[in-house]
């Protein structure tokens, strides 16, 4: 998540206010990545549901400090589990273009949620390759995002423009340069660890380093949703 997308998705949580919880953090990462890697999604997002008592339940396909759920959407015993639960709304954010059937995830999203409970869903729409471990290009349009989601009605939608690489470098050095230098070297070579081990998925897409060069200034643009699950 970039800081402008963080903000928006705070300025829509507020508005919704105590409609939202307990809420569903999905492909939620780790709690160092959330606050140190990237500390706009604490500030903006989870930190104030913290500050106003809102239940936030983050969860992951992999157990990491941080995740409090530990689970595969795709599992009908899992699916069930959330459902037990009641959520009032579910984020999904930066997920979608690193699995290779959205759709049965999304799906599985929309039957998390209580009936008119709410969905915070975003997805690049221009972005350079980043695999994690892989990266489809899924870049859709709001609409395009919409439509994955059966039985939801849009409440809020757009593209936000939200920098280049060259400012999320200098924000990423600033609040945490070793881990930023990790990072760059392995993009600069091309193939993360994740890569590595699926060197089949990985090289097809990742190209030259130069690839980088043009989103040094080119806008990452982000497709940022809001949906409403119909009563």
């Amino acid at each position: 998540m970039l800081p402008r997308e963080a903000r928006w998705f705070e300025a829509q949580a507020a508005a919704l206010g105590e409609a939202i919880f307990p809420t569903l953090n999905v492909g939620s990462h780790t709690a160092e990545f959330r606050a140190q890697t990237q500390p706009w999604i604490d500030r903006h997002v989870f930190g104030p549901f913290a500050t106003c008592g809102g239940e936030v339940v983050h969860t992951d396909i992999q157990a990491a400090p941080g995740v409090d759920l530990v689970g595969d959407l795709t599992d009908p015993a899992f699916q069930d589990e959330l459902r037990k639960r009641k959520f009032r709304s579910a984020f999904c954010n930066n997920l979608l273009e690193h699995i290779e059937n959205p759709e049965r995830i999304c799906r599985a999203v929309v039957a998390a949620v209580e009936p008119g409970g709410y969905l915070f869903v975003s997805v690049p729409h221009k972005f350079p390759y980043h695999a994690d471990p892989i990266d489809t290009m899924f870049r859709p349009s709001p609409a395009e995002l919409a439509a994955l989601f059966p039985g939801t009605v849009i409440v809020a939608g757009e593209t936000l423009r939200c920098g280049n690489l060259t400012t999320y470098a200098a924000m990423r050095l600033l609040r945490n340069s070793g881990a930023m230098l990790r990072t760059l070297g392995e993009r600069l070579r091309g193939r993360s660890g994740a890569d590595r081990a699926k060197p089949h998925q990985s090289n097809a897409r990742a190209g030259s380093p130069l690839r980088f060069l043009p989103w040094l200034v080119r806008p990452f643009v982000i497709t940022c949703l809001v949906l409403r699950v119909k009563p």
